[in-house]
């Protein structure tokens, strides 16, 4: 750094001459100048390095300690005036490494509930399978979370953090009944498929429940791996970890067109309202809860600011097949105090770091 020559005028303002053209001029009263001069623009650049403050301080102490002149030129060594980096606080680097994200998909059932699979006798074939199963389809997923990265392992080209966070969010769900006819041959699809449609109507077989949402949150903790450029700055990145959901299900206000083809008899069409079974038939319910505890693993891959996901939900939902008169039928293909859980995958766009 060039060095600078600060020079305090009194009784300057009349004077004719003119500055050079690197010259700051700063009035310091009415008849009072301070001029910083450097050879270059990039010199007078480096003013904001120096503590100002800590320069005036010296140039008065000087002054008292000299005698009274009418003009005086003070130079001084401005490598003891260098402004220290100030260290950021533990809150500015906290609130530095912490980041706000969305993310907005669908999803796919990953597994299902089979409430109703009879015997191959009742269908008159030897290995004729028929299941009467519920699945769990996500029609939107969204949510938006804040999560905080804290660095283990901070290099020039890369970076590992533990990220942690909490989210919040609304899913758009659908139970979807389905009735399952397999391992029967070609040329008796026709006589078999006949029977179990009987069958299914001799059972009362009838889903009563279709769309609902779903408010979540969850607690979220992921190992994450980042690539730097040459500026330091995070590029791509990936993070594999678990969360832990809480969610609260409340029926759709706007059924679905597959709500109302469901075979209930109800002008409305079927509904989600998570206080009756989500299908009866033979005596028997399969219900849901309205709240869930579980736990869903994630992975998210991407390039700055923007990124894709993929979470799997293995026990979203959990079903259990009630007794709903007194006489229980254990060889009817219902099986009291059945549990098992609907999941679904989701995927999507995610947007944040």
């Amino acid at each position: 750094m060039n060095l600078f020559i600060l020079t305090i005028g009194t009784l300057l303002s009349n004077s004719a001459s003119c500055p050079p053209t690197d010259t700051i001029i700063l009035r310091a009263g009415n008849d009072s100048k301070v001029i910083f001069y450097g050879k270059s623009k990039n010199d007078l650049k480096k003013l904001e390095l120096l503590d100002l403050n800590k320069i005036l301080r010296e140039l008065n102490k000087t002054q008292d300690h000299s005698d009274s002149l009418i003009r005086q030129q003070v130079t001084l060594n401005n490598n003891e005036f260098v402004k220290e980096h100030q260290k950021p606080t533990k809150m500015e680097r906290y609130i530095e490494n912490t980041f706000l994200n969305l993310q907005i998909g669908t999803g796919y059932h990953a597994n299902r509930y089979t409430f109703f699979q009879p015997a191959p006798s009742r269908l008159g074939h030897p290995a004729a399978s028929l299941t009467s199963d519920i699945v769990m389809e996500n029609l939107m997923t969204s949510n938006l979370s804040v999560f905080h990265d804290m660095k283990f392992v901070d290099r020039p080209k890369f970076a590992f953090a533990l990220r942690y966070g909490v989210g919040l969010g609304l899913n758009i769900q659908r139970y979807l009944h389905w009735n399952l006819l397999q391992s029967v041959p070609v040329d008796d699809v026709a006589v078999i498929a006949t029977r179990a449609r009987e069958l299914l109507k001799t059972e009362e077989i009838t889903p009563l429940q279709s769309d609902f949402n779903a408010f979540q949150s969850y607690f979220q903790v992921s190992p994450k791996i980042a690539v730097k450029n040459k500026k330091g700055i995070s590029t791509f990145y990936m993070d594999f970890g678990v969360r832990l959901n809480y969610n609260r299900n409340f029926e759709n206000v706007n059924p679905s067109a597959y709500a109302a083809g469901l075979m209930i008899n109800s002008p409305y069409g079927a509904t989600a309202t998570t206080d009756g079974p989500v299908i009866t038939g033979g005596g028997y319910g399969a219900y849901s809860k309205k709240q869930t505890v579980g736990i869903s693993y994630l992975a998210e891959i991407g390039y700055k600011w923007i990124g894709i996901f993929v979470v799997y939900y293995p026990d979203n939902i959990q079903l259990t097949t009630n007794l709903l008169s007194e006489t229980d039928r254990p060889d009817s293909g219902f099986v009291k105090d059945k549990k098992g859980n609907l999941g679904y995958v989701s995927f999507g766009i995610k947007i944040g770091r």
